[in-house]
């Protein structure tokens, strides 16, 4: 690569270079973004109630499901089992949700924490939320049951905490929880054996809240709801495990991708500065030189033919034909006789007497002072009908 091109480059790989150290040594962004998801440390991730579901449920297997409903339950029966939800809305398709009624009917009992609850679970347990999107900043919650109620409540800010269950069947729902404008958002629906408890507070479970010691009561009361018995813990419903629209933002997000994408960047740049630098010119074509002797034959020839020299030009070619037999056959030319024929005849395949004909013809021009052109032609027609027999 020439020097000036490298020139060009420099500038490039030196800001390519101060932008990768800049985004190592920068702090992050504090992602304020709902995720519920058990790998994630973020505010409103679910790692820490992730890692404290054993302590929830002692002595008992919690178990993470990052499948869909149907593929846990299709294929197997569960008694006297939890199955806890937390998102930020819950709307299972048609199949999950009859899979889901029926775990729970036969005796197993469903958790669900979300703003919304919807689909054909909703209407088969016949309630409606109602969803504030222009909540308040700060809300206090109590539980409805006189052993968990407290006297001052529970006390949050920074999130939704306003929505509530606006219609439900009173002969089914035992109401669990209200916020202090006595809205309920807190029931539990006995469906078959087994029970729902739905609650519209998902983020208090996420880590931003749980960090609160005031507040983490509330969490491990709303759970004690639940028998301690096995439990799925899902890890599928929850909007951190959505595709992310960029790419590059999920990259950068993840520390292992992050650093393979920084070595890549790296990598790039390093490659096409020494791979400028190593990497040979390239080699001219050169045209090879043209063979001018066969142009300077035939302008010889043609000068001769010109002039009418015939017998010049016939004895160039008996010269140059005595000296193809003596190279192609190693028979010697300097006395042509009946043996010398018959050799000349077994080694290339020809009648002897074609052969006889062409050293007759010679012998003609060399015994002539002159020769006419038809002379010529016919010594020409007879040799180069040998070389074609021959080669």
């Amino acid at each position: 690569m020439k020097k000036q091109n490298i020139k060009l480059l420099l500038p490039l790989i030196i800001t390519l270079i101060i932008l990768t150290i800049v985004k190592i040594i920068e702090p992050e962004e504090i992602d304020w973004s709902n995720s519920f998801a058990a790998k994630d440390k973020i505010p409103y991730g679910g790692y820490i109630i992730n890692d404290l579901s054993q302590e929830l449920f002692p002595g008992e297997n919690v178990s993470l499901k990052e499948l869909p409903v149907y593929n846990i339950l299709k294929n197997n029966y569960f008694i006297n089992t939890n199955y806890v939800f937390i998102n930020s809305y819950f709307a299972p398709d048609r199949l999950d949700a009859e899979y889901l009624l029926r775990y729970v009917a036969e005796g197993n009992n469903v958790f669900i924490s979300a703003f919304g609850i919807y689909g054909d679970l909703a209407d088969s347990l016949k309630f409606i939320m109602y969803e504030d999107f222009f909540n308040e900043d700060s809300v206090r919650t109590n539980f409805s049951l006189p052993e968990l109620k407290t006297d001052s409540g529970y006390y949050y800010t920074k999130g939704n905490f306003n929505n509530y269950f606006e219609e439900f069947d009173t002969a089914m729902v035992q109401v669990l929880g209200e916020n202090s404008k006595g809205k309920v958002n807190f029931i539990r629906i006995k469906y078959g054996e087994g029970n729902f408890y739905l609650n519209t507070l998902p983020l208090v479970f996420t880590n931003y809240h749980l960090l609160n010691s005031e507040n983490n009561e509330y969490v491990y009361k709303a759970l004690s709801h639940l028998p301690v018995q096995q439990t799925f813990w899902d890890d599928y419903y929850k909007d951190g495990n959505k595709f992310t629209a960029s790419s590059l933002n999920y990259i950068i997000s993840q520390q292992s991708l992050r650093w393979a994408y920084y070595i890549i960047l790296t990598s790039a740049v390093l490659f096409i500065f020494f791979y400028g630098r190593r990497r040979q010119r390239i080699i001219p074509v050169i045209p090879p030189l043209k063979n001018s002797t066969i142009e300077f034959v035939e302008t010889i020839g043609n000068l001769y033919y010109q002039q009418k020299d015939y017998k010049n030009i016939a004895e160039k070619k008996i010269t140059f034909f005595l000296d193809y037999i003596r190279n192609k056959y190693i028979i010697k030319t300097n006395k042509i006789d009946e043996e010398t024929i018959k050799k000349i005849s077994e080694k290339s395949l020809i009648a002897e007497g074609k052969i006889k004909s062409i050293f007759r013809n010679i012998e003609k021009i060399k015994n002539s002072p002159q020769i006419s052109e038809d002379d010529l032609l016919n010594l020409n027609y007879q040799i180069e009908k040998f070389y074609e027999r021959t080669k």
